[in-house]
């Protein structure tokens, strides 16, 4: 399925972008939010809706959809984490744009998120948990991201790019064939999207707010 979108009132300087992506779920105001993590399985897909004007850039282009960015849940040394290819969140001075971890708390962290959830993929938990150590993996091989948004090149990745990527190498078809085709200036061509993923029929919300 392809989504066309054309709009011309964006400047080709704001196009650095980047892409955020039956159960019964929590819904908590901001001030009381608390993770369900005993629920969390390793594999679990997170996403969340950003705070600032790229990701309202990104939400123009995909105005079917509730997030604009999207992770990978990997518990690690006793804490939950979120594995994601992100521009422009350094940890230090110099930092280059990358696949990046970080606990979940920081990933939804109210400066980040104005909305998020976490689902889990019905699939396996085995499987599911090798799609989240491949993602380990491209952390520890500092994967940069992919300013270029190209899936043909798997040496950069994007956000949903990398998602469909850990999952894709264990069969799953997270899009299920989805595309979102954006025609603006600066970007021009198919892309995943996180409603792309969001929309697959095996994705279970656990939590939301």
């Amino acid at each position: 399925m392809k989504i066309n979108i054309h709009n011309t009132l964006f400047a080709t300087g704001l196009f650095s972008l980047f892409f955020f992506s039956a159960c019964k779920g929590n819904n908590l105001k901001e001030e009381q939010r608390s993770l369900p993590k005993e629920l969390f399985r390793e594999g679990d897909i997170v996403f969340r809706r950003g705070t600032g004007f790229t990701s309202r850039i990104v939400l123009a282009t995909d105005n079917e959809g509730r997030y604009s960015h999207i992770g990978i849940l990997k518990k690690e040394n006793g804490v939950w984490c979120v594995i994601h290819a992100v521009p422009g969140e350094p940890d230090f001075e110099g930092d280059a744009d990358r696949v990046k971890l970080e606990p979940v708390e920081q990933f939804f962290d109210a400066t980040k998120a104005t909305r998020g959830a976490v689902m889990h993929l019905q699939v396996d938990s085995s499987l599911a948990y090798r799609a989240a150590q491949s993602a380990l993996g491209l952390f520890h091989k500092r994967v940069l991201f992919d300013h270029d948004y190209d899936l043909n090149d798997t040496t950069k990745m994007y956000c949903t790019e990398l998602i469909d990527y850990v999952y894709r190498k264990e069969g799953i078809d997270l899009p299920e064939g989805r595309t979102t085709s954006v025609n603006i200036p600066g970007m021009n061509g198919d892309y995943i999207m996180p409603n792309d993923i969001a929309q697959n029929k095996r994705l279970c919300l656990i939590y939301y707010f």
